[in-house]
């Protein structure tokens, strides 16, 4: 991972960007939330130019990682179990958007195929959902990838 490629770096996260008081990514009117993709080993230099890739094209104006320098203290990251990284791609729940991040994930192959070379069912979550601390059984995915595209084929509606 090169460095001073990171907008800024805050609390086990990388951040790419813009999100800040003064310019924020989003507004508070907007229907916020996330796909998640996943990954183990390093977060690679071709995997962070494609991060830069989506918010140069306006794909989303946000993303971000967990910072791999703080790993060792996620107890998460120790579970050999577990994926050592996330990636949170941030986006509007308006179609259009949603279905540019999803196409864009699914292009750059971020998106995982089970063996019989299926599409993952990955979910869009609210950040408002985050907050109100939905996780596991509690969360109830609103919209998934196969509200967006057929899993088999990978062609969107």
């Amino acid at each position: 991972m090169k460095k001073e490629l990171v907008s800024y770096r805050l609390g086990g996260w990388c951040y790419y960007g813009v999100n800040t008081a003064q310019n924020p990514a989003f507004k508070d009117t907007d229907h916020v939330g996330k796909f998640m993709t996943f990954g183990k080993g390093d977060i690679s230099n071709d995997t962070q130019e494609i991060i830069l890739k989506a918010i140069k094209q306006g794909v989303t104006p946000l993303i971000k990682h967990t910072d791999p320098e703080t790993q060792e203290v996620n107890s998460y990251a120790k579970d050999a179990s577990k994926d050592d990284w996330v990636i949170i791609w941030y986006s509007t729940d308006e179609d259009k958007h949603l279905k540019g991040l999803a196409k864009f994930l699914i292009d750059h192959g971020l998106v995982r195929k089970t063996k019989t070379g299926r599409y993952y069912n990955i979910s869009f979550k609210y950040d408002t959902q985050t907050q109100k601390g939905e996780y596991g059984e509690q969360f109830k995915p609103p919209i998934a990838l196969k509200d967006l595209m057929d899993l088999n084929t990978g062609e969107f509606y």
